[in-house]
């Protein structure tokens, strides 16, 4: 039995799951405008509707078609718990709650009352609870609009008091349950810890996954009572962990795609990490790269927009000692849905964000990267926080698309007049994506109707819109990729496709244009090494 004193790693399958008010903490619940909208629109409709009807929920849930919908991952025993997290969440979140509700009723009102005169009255009629946070405006079609400001709302005390935990399992990846619709209750096998995110002893915890540290020294630092350390050493082993040659060295460039959207670029100078979303679990014969793939050192990490399977807390804050830059698109602060990036990583601890505006570039070692404007995948909403990347490195170049959708053909011809023929395509095409109101509704001030939310749909190209952009880049290489395929991403993207599927259908007949056309092609699915 390991002893306090010894020198420990954490298992390399130990999930550490950030964790908000108990539900898995995704950037939009780091956003303090963001998290109070869904905490009163999503998370206590969800909790009350399970408290009327757990045998339903329960039920639902069990149907692999309804993976993803508004119905908690739990059983019927779980009532009180979920009884006492309602309870809380009302208390703690009070003010949260009265906040997101007085910004929609201010939201609704502007959108029937104001129609081109002065909004000064507008200031002096605010309730408490957005006076000194929004300001007021219009478009210049005389549409109102509501601006939060964001940066004060990360400093008021009452929008802080989220309960930040961490959250210890060693559950395999496809058991965790959705992201968006379960909470993470007490269960065997489960330690929760609080924990701010931004607190330098998540370094030192993630520093475990690689290198030795003192077990008692770690359990101290985390204030791990004595009744629960035999429990918190089942998370450690003396072993050192399994890694895949993460340094390269070589003349050329080394490309590693760890599924979905997460693929890393390197040099023997130079390191680029794209849409970082980590599988924890070894699988020898999947071949997969996992966490401990990755070098000790990332230059740049890209991030492409604010999704939750793109952009991953919790790879994030274990990765957060190991990233020189981190680069991020600059959003729109008119839009509830489009809150800023930045924020949200200085939130979780990181000083080295920068914000890149479309077509910036930024010199690397041999090359340049630079960042993409981008259509798709946001439902039409007013979104900006969102871009491509374009990479060359020692002669090599690569287009980094995900989710993208080419309804203008032209856009795609005039970027690659700026940045030169692409060799290497990285398009995404999960083409029939959720509709609007799945990751968007808290934020709608009035119910859209069924058949505009089903029009408004969260995809990337098909086909014949993914072609328009091979043939506009000239690429020699067209690889599908972020079609969430992997048992890893199951639990945020919510997808179980069958051959029948329009993403399988579409991305199959692309596959087979390409190579009819004497092109390189091929739809990505697991882990995979290319020397280039």
């Amino acid at each position: 039995m390991m002893q306090e004193n010894d020198e420990v790693y954490l298992r390399s399958h130990t999930k550490i799951e950030p964790l908000i008010m108990r539900w898995y903490a995704w950037s939009h619940l780091i956003s303090p405008a963001q998290h109070a909208m869904n905490m009163a629109f999503r998370h206590v409709p969800m909790l009350k509707s399970f408290l009327a009807a757990p045998t339903v929920h329960e039920a639902v849930s069990n149907n692999p078609e309804m993976l993803g919908g508004p119905y908690l991952e739990l059983k019927k025993s779980d009532v009180a718990a979920v009884k006492a997290l309602w309870q809380q969440t009302q208390q703690r979140g009070e003010k949260m709650i009265q906040f997101a509700e007085a910004l929609l009723k201010l939201d609704r009102r502007l959108q029937k009352s104001e129609a081109g005169f002065s909004l000064d009255h507008v200031y002096a009629e605010l309730p408490d609870a957005l006076q000194g946070l929004v300001e007021v405006s219009y478009d210049l079609h005389n549409h109102p609009s509501l601006r939060l400001i964001e940066e004060l709302l990360y400093l008021e005390d009452w929008m802080n008091d989220d309960g930040q935990e961490i959250a210890f399992n060693l559950s395999k990846e496809e058991e965790r349950a959705f992201f968006i619709n379960t909470p993470r209750l007490d269960m065997p096998g489960r330690m929760v810890v609080p924990l701010p995110f931004a607190d330098k002893r998540f370094d030192l915890l993630a520093t475990s996954r690689l290198s030795p540290v003192s077990l008692g020294s770690l359990a101290d630092a985390l204030e791990i009572p004595a009744t629960q350390r035999p429990a918190f050493r089942d998370y450690f082993t003396t072993t050192p962990p399994q890694r895949n040659k993460p340094t390269y060295r070589g003349d050329g460039v080394r490309v590693r795609y760890f599924g979905h959207a997460c693929v890393l670029v390197q040099s023997a100078e130079v390191s680029v990490l794209v849409d970082p979303f980590l599988n924890w679990d070894h699988n020898t014969e999947e071949k997969r790269l996992t966490f401990y793939d990755l070098p000790d050192r990332i230059d740049y990490v890209f991030i492409t927009h604010n999704h939750p399977d793109h952009f991953s807390c919790e790879a994030l804050l274990q990765l957060r000692n190991r990233i020189g830059h981190i680069l991020v698109p600059r959003n729109n602060g008119n839009n509830f849905a489009d809150p800023s990036m930045k924020l949200t990583l200085k939130r979780l601890g990181f000083d080295n964000v920068m914000v890149m505006d479309e077509m910036a570039s930024i010199t690397v070692p041999d090359g340049r990267l630079v960042s993409l404007p981008s259509y798709g995948e946001h439902s039409d909403l007013s979104i900006t926080s969102k871009h491509g990347l374009f990479l060359s490195l020692k002669g090599r170049t690569f287009m980094f698309l995900a989710d993208s959708d080419a309804k203008d053909r032209v856009l795609y011809r005039r970027i690659v007049r700026q940045v030169g023929r692409v060799d290497n395509l990285f398009i995404g095409m999960e083409c029939d994506g959720a509709p609007l109101s799945w990751l968007y509704g808290p934020y709608l001030s009035n119910p859209i109707g069924r058949k505009e939310d089903e029009s408004r749909r969260l995809s990337g190209s098909d086909c014949e819109r993914a072609w328009r952009i091979v043939e506009e880049c000239g690429c020699s290489r067209a690889l599908v990729y972020a079609m969430g395929q992997e048992s890893w991403f199951r639990f945020v993207v919510g997808l179980e496709y069958t051959p029948d599927k329009k993403q399988i259908v579409e991305s199959d007949v692309f596959v087979d244009r390409c190579r009819q056309a004497g092109l390189d092609g091929e739809r990505l699915h697991g882990c995979c090494t290319v020397l280039l």
